[in-house]
C-alpha cells in the first residue's frame, strides 16, 4: 500500500463503514452455495425446453403481430393495388401501380 498520509486517514474514517457480516449471514452465504454447486445436472429435455421456451415465445409474439399487422391492411378502405407510386431521379420519372 502507500504511505501517504491522506490514504491513511482514509482508511482509518472509513473503518467503521466496513460491512462484517455476522456467522448466520456467512453460515447462509455458504449453504446457497453448496446447494448451487451440488445441484442436480438438468435432463436433456429440461435442456432443450430452457432454450426453446423463449424462441417459442418471440415467434408467437411475431406471428401476432404479422396477423394483425394483415387485419389492418386488408380492413383499410384505401387497397394497396389502387395506390400509384412514382418515383423521379435525375429527370425520369418510374411509375408502379399503373
Amino acid at each position: 500500500m502507500t504511505d501517504d498520509p491522506f490514504f491513511a486517514r482514509l482508511r482509518q474514517d472509513a473503518r467503521p463503514l466496513r460491512h462484517e457480516p455476522d456467522e448466520a449471514t456467512l453460515a447462509r452465504i455458504r449453504v446457497r452455495i453448496q446447494s448451487y454447486i451440488h445441484r442436480d445436472q438438468p435432463t436433456v429435455a429440461q435442456m432443450l425446453a430452457a432454450w426453446f421456451r423463449p424462441i417459442v415465445a418471440a415467434a408467437a409474439a411475431i406471428a401476432l403481430a404479422a396477423a394483425i399487422g394483415i387485419n389492418i391492411v386488408r380492413t383499410d378502405s384505401v387497397s394497396l393495388s389502387d395506390t400509384v407510386l412514382e418515383i423521379s431521379v435525375a429527370g425520369e420519372t418510374w411509375r408502379a401501380g399503373d
